[in-house]
């Protein structure tokens, strides 16, 4: 997260071709320890091949990870996250569903540095959510909220799919 800050602030981008279903096998690989830890049931949803991404491999990656961390932490042992990625027009859509129970009426702004969303949790700083939207934006993206009351929430990575360029080097 320190790294993704800072490289954000310095304006420091390394943009390449990446194949979306490589870029999400690494995220399900940390993913399975995660979820073996903490006891929750973890899908990764089958991902089209041929879809790529111009992005920052470490910032896009930090966002994800940020997203799927923080599904870990508030999924309670025994139930469930899903990573999916898929195109949606001309947009990739990176998808973490969790079953957290949804989030209270009263969070706030859930992207805002040390928000006081967490409550009494006091194991992080508060600041994954922030610097995951930064990374998202620097991609002209940005990262969408669906809250399911009662059950979980959906958090979504979106951002533009590569435009097809003849000759264009893919990272796989």
């Amino acid at each position: 997260r320190t790294l993704s800050e800072v490289r954000l602030a310095a304006g420091k981008q390394r943009r390449e071709r990446l194949a979306v279903a490589a870029l999400v096998d690494e995220l399900a690989a940390a993913g399975i320890l995660y979820s073996g830890e903490r006891q929750i049931r973890f899908t990764v949803e089958p991902v089209d091949p041929t879809l790529t991404v111009d992005a920052d491999p470490q910032l896009l990656t930090s966002a994800v990870m940020n997203l799927l961390q923080n599904a870990f932490k508030h999924t309670p042992a025994g139930r469930a996250v899903v990573l999916r990625a898929q195109a949606r027009d001309d947009r990739l859509l990176v998808e973490i569903e969790d079953e957290c129970g949804g989030l209270p009426e009263s969070t706030g702004d859930l992207f805002q540095p040390f928000g006081d969303r967490r409550g009494t949790d006091r194991s992080s700083l508060g600041l994954g959510l922030s610097i995951a939207r930064k990374a998202v934006r620097a991609h002209t993206g940005d990262i969408l909220v669906r809250n399911m009351p009662g059950k979980g929430c959906v958090f979504a990575i979106d951002v533009p799919l590569a435009a097809e360029a003849a000759g264009a080097p893919l990272i796989v």
